[in-house]
């Protein structure tokens, strides 16, 4: 009978499936602040997520210009003045919001991603100002932008901050980069990373800025609109500055970060709100696109989609990088969130994952349920998350990030783990070792190391018990020890992990070790019986046994004690040489025993240590050190280094025969100063070796822009190349009243010769066209060149020197812009425009981080 249930089981194991992962997938959950201010809340929505299949978390960590985590919280290399909770108050008011979420969902198994989610521009959205006069909105009000009548926004609206200002452009860098840099994140997103309405952005601080950097005045050479799709353009491509920049400094500081925006479809954002995310995607200036998809229905939800994708595709980039679904679940019933997730699946270029906004609608219960019925009685809604990501539903099972996600170039093996890693007892201090590992099986060693420290085992490996952190980029040192100074009593456990380059990691772990004393301490005696007395030596003079002790603290009862008399000429030199203790910072204490004999007043204390030999003069007498200790020095002790303590009668003041030198033993007590965390390297780019910058014109390019048809730009064939059209004002629409702009963005400052490109036998064309620009030196350049060359390619000198003269140019935007003909009606051709590097700008160039 046991056989036959044997087999029968044998039978239903091998026939019933195992559940398997989906294919992988990103599901992530936007989490407003107002959902996590407090610890509770926190502990909640981390039960919440690791209860479902969602495998990463957008955490609003900057609601309008303020902080829900600790700006510059170890280091400051980008300045960051925000000050915390000033949108909604946190409970309790020093919780890291970020670091406590960070803590627990990397630690979870499988391990779940965090995002930082930052609105970017809108800086508050309040009548009650912020309390803080740090906060941005009281500190800048001269940032907010304005419309092109002249009006301010102002909090109704957001207080949208101008990005045509140079000051807020620098000032949201470092806000971002400060996230990155001192946060264990997974990613940071751009919200609201666009203007707030299509009639906004002129600012006149932006204004000025678009004279120094295209050299046209706005105000008065705006002659009916010819410069409107020029300030267009330059308004879309600061926006595209601060994402190109924070994308391009944090894959220098951390490469695995990825970076996101939150796009919106109001009427074309590209076009009216100086979203401009194709151009970021083809200049690969953003990692990840999460567009927005918020609609009350299943067919709106695919048409925003839709929309999205075709914007990417007029320059073939729908496939570039990762594109995840913002999908708006709380406009939506729990089906036709399922409805648009199942048939978003099936589209030729579907998502590579979905994020739910918001998390309040998965997972809390009485809002108004959405419906499509003609004035609806709202009646409340069961939470989502039981019908997406239970049985049945369209994530019941686990899915991983896509590898598509990853990096160029990265790669998720991780490192071998620290070697021959203990932890014992120094000295009442414990030390912790380990030795750096050898290769992994990609040939990575580790390039960063943490410790941490905790009563608990397995250890937490959160923030608050990291004790220590290296960094060895070279990788230059083969062993690594720390002394934990500031572990209490108690029965403690570490854990080391190491980091390769990409932020893989593998961990050792060590102890318990059991601290009886919080303090480390070490005492040295001087007869044979005592403490250390291996430690004590007398390199000179005459000493003496005494049966006599001190009875200080810790010294040992009866052993007697050594001692020196002024008769035997005063070159008594009694040393002390700590061997048991730690590298660190000490304070010494003596004693002698207690009788009027102990009386030497005026002696030399020498202290040989890491700041060198010093030499003090101290009272060794009954009544200074009569069995007790007295602080006679400090040292800065470095083990190994043969460092010491010495009492030199020399100097000593004498009133009798009988006055005793009695150094009977000395104390010796860590000031408990735990070694510093290693600062982070700085991170400096290294030089580009790009040489030539191709911006072509086509109707769709990205990094030209002019009216169009209503300002007489047509398209021609004439283009030949470079999207096989070009643009082009008719001889017949003169006199010309729109311009056209190129944006080239250099890689490098240098002097740079600046091209047309011309189609072949093209001699009928303007003779007399006119360009202008601003060189590196702030100079407006207003060049005219002629298009009638008769030989095809780039033959047009745009810039009208010759190369030996070409001018030079700071690394970034160059706005080249087509404004005029000085020989009348003829055909302009605005075609590719090519800059060449002629000779770079020398200067040292570091290595970056990873």
């Amino acid at each position: 009978m046991k056989n036959k249930v044997a087999i029968l089981l044998f039978i239903l194991l091998i026939t019933i499936p195992a559940l398997a992962d989906d294919p992988p997938e990103m599901r992530a959950v936007y989490i407003a602040i107002w959902d996590i201010n407090s610890q509770a809340e926190c502990d909640q929505a981390i039960n919440n997520v690791l209860s479902t299949n969602l495998n990463a978390v957008f955490l609003h960590m900057r609601v309008r210009g303020d902080a829900y985590y600790f700006p510059n919280r170890e280091d400051a290399t980008y300045p960051n003045p925000e000050p915390r909770a000033q949108y909604e108050s946190v409970s309790p008011s020093g919780l890291d919001v970020l670091q406590y979420m960070i803590d627990r969902l990397h630690s979870a198994t499988p391990r779940r991603e965090v995002h930082a989610w930052c609105t970017t521009y809108n800086s508050w959205q309040s009548s009650t100002a912020p309390s803080s006069p740090n906060h941005v909105y009281r500190a800048h009000p001269d940032w907010i932008t304005e419309n092109a009548a002249g009006t301010t926004f102002t909090y109704s609206d957001g207080a949208p901050l101008d990005p045509g200002i140079p000051g807020v452009q620098d000032y949201l860098y470092h806000v971002f980069m400060d996230i990155v840099r001192n946060y264990d994140i997974d990613g940071i997103q751009f919200d609201y990373i666009r203007l707030l309405k299509a009639d906004s952005g002129y600012d006149p601080a932006a204004k000025a800025r678009f004279k120094a950097e295209t050299g046209w005045d706005y105000d008065t050479e705006n002659t009916s609109g010819r410069l409107a799709e020029v300030y267009k353009a330059w308004r879309r491509d600061k926006v595209a500055e601060l994402v190109q920049r924070v994308r391009t400094q944090a894959r220098l500081e951390k490469p695995w970060v990825k970076v996101s925006a939150f796009l919106v479809n109001f009427s074309d954002s590209v076009e009216t709100l100086a979203q401009g995310y194709n151009w970021w995607v083809a200049h690969d200036a953003i990692g990840v696109l999460q567009p927005g998809c918020y609609s009350s229905s299943v067919s709106g939800t695919v048409a925003d989609w839709d929309f999205y994708i075709s914007k990417l595709s007029q320059n073939g980039d729908q496939n570039r990088l990762p594109v995840v679904c913002a999908i708006g679940d709380y406009l939506l019933t729990a089906q036709n969130t399922v409805s648009a997730i199942n048939t978003l699946r099936q589209k030729t270029r579907k998502p590579d994952g979905f994020n739910f906004y918001s998390y309040a609608s998965l997972f809390k219960s009485g809002y108004p349920e959405p419906t499509s019925t003609a004035a609806p009685t709202p009646t409340p809604h069961p939470p989502h998350a039981p019908t997406i990501f239970g049985s049945g539903g369209p994530m019941a099972n686990w899915a991983s990030i896509p590898d598509t996600f990853l990096t160029p170039g990265q790669e998720i093996i991780a490192p071998n783990p620290p070697a021959a890693m203990s932890a014992v007892l120094n000295a009442g201090i414990p030390r912790i070792t380990f030795q750096r590992p050898s290769p992994a099986s990609d040939g990575d060693l580790p390039v960063h190391y943490r410790l941490y420290r905790d009563s608990a085992s397995p250890v937490r490996v959160y923030y608050d018990n990291m004790v220590m952190e290296w960094w060895d980029l070279s990788p230059g040192r083969s062993s690594f020890m720390f002394d934990d100074v500031k572990a209490n009593a108690g029965t403690w456990h570490y854990t080391a992990e190491a980091y390769d380059k990409w932020n893989n990691r593998a961990t050792a772990t060590a102890g318990p070790v059991t601290v009886t004393s919080s303090a480390a301490e070490y005492i040295i005696e001087t007869r044979t019986g005592g403490k250390n007395i291996g430690d004590y030596s007398e390199p000179s003079g005459k000493f003496n046994s005494s049966d006599s002790h001190s009875t200080a603290p810790g010294c040992t009862p009866l052993i007697g004690s050594r001692f020196s008399l002024p008769t035997d000429g005063k070159n008594d030199v009694a040393r002390f040489t700590p061997s048991g203790i730690s590298s660190g910072r000490y304070t010494v204490y003596v004693t002698c025993f207690n009788y009027s004999s102990a009386n030497a007043p005026g002696i030399t204390v020498t202290t040989h240590d890491t700041d060198g030999t010093r030499h003090t003069t101290f009272n060794l007498t009954m009544a200074n050190c009569g069995n007790k200790w007295t602080q006679c020095a400090t040292m800065n002790f470095n083990a190994g280094q043969g460092h010491y303590v010495e009492f030199n009668s020399a100097t000593q003041i004498t009133s009798g025969s009988n006055d005793r030198m009695n150094p009977a033993a000395i104390h010796i007590v860590a000031i408990l100063e735990a070694s510093p965390k290693e600062p982070k390297p700085p991170v400096i780019p290294g030089l580009s070796g790009t040489t030539q910058i191709i911006v072509d014109s086509e109707p769709t390019a990205l990094d030209f822009d002019d009216i169009g048809g209503s300002g007489k730009w047509l398209t021609t064939t004439f283009g030949e190349n470079y999207g096989g059209s070009a643009r082009y004002y008719s001889a017949a629409s003169f006199p010309m009243n729109s311009i056209s702009v190129w944006i080239l963005d250099l890689p490098q400052a240098g002097r740079w010769a600046i091209d047309g490109y011309i189609r072949s036998g093209q001699t009928s064309l303007a003779q007399g066209v006119q360009y202008r620009f601003v060189d590196g030196n702030g100079v407006v350049r207003n060049s005219v060149a002629t298009q009638r060359t008769g030989a095809g390619g780039f033959t047009i000198n745009v810039d009208s020197v010759a190369d030996a003269q070409a001018y030079s140019f700071r690394k970034g935007r160059v706005y080249v812009t087509l404004y005029g003909n000085t020989t009348g009606s003829e055909m302009i051709i605005a075609d590719a425009l090519r800059a060449r590097l002629i000779e770079a700008e020398i200067r040292n160039a570091s290595w970056a981080l990873y």
